[in-house]
């Protein structure tokens, strides 16, 4: 695992079954604290990372998140079980 230059990040990980990927996602998407979501094969392998910006209108989060979502759930659909990694910001106004 790689670690951030920022100082004030912190990292939430947790297990999802693949067809939950996209659900889990869509809630970690309304969190202002939240920076990064790295999605990994349970054996620690990379699969995906999505930036996310605080601070974006919601007419843009809908145009990036539709891509995103369609390839979240065809992840989802070949993996019986995900990581997911959350980075977060410790102050949710960045």
């Amino acid at each position: 695992m790689t670690q951030d230059n920022f100082n004030s990040d912190s990292r939430d990980n947790f297990e999802v079954s693949g067809n939950q990927l996209v659900n889990a996602i869509k809630k970690l998407w309304r969190d202002t604290s939240v920076r990064r979501i790295i999605i990994r094969h349970p054996d620690g392998r990379q699969l995906m990372t999505v930036p996310l910006a605080a601070g974006i209108a919601g007419g843009a989060i809908a145009l990036f998140m539709a891509p995103v979502i369609t390839v979240l759930a065809g992840i989802g659909a070949g993996l019986a079980k995900v990581r997911v990694e959350v980075v977060r910001t410790d102050d949710p106004q960045r």
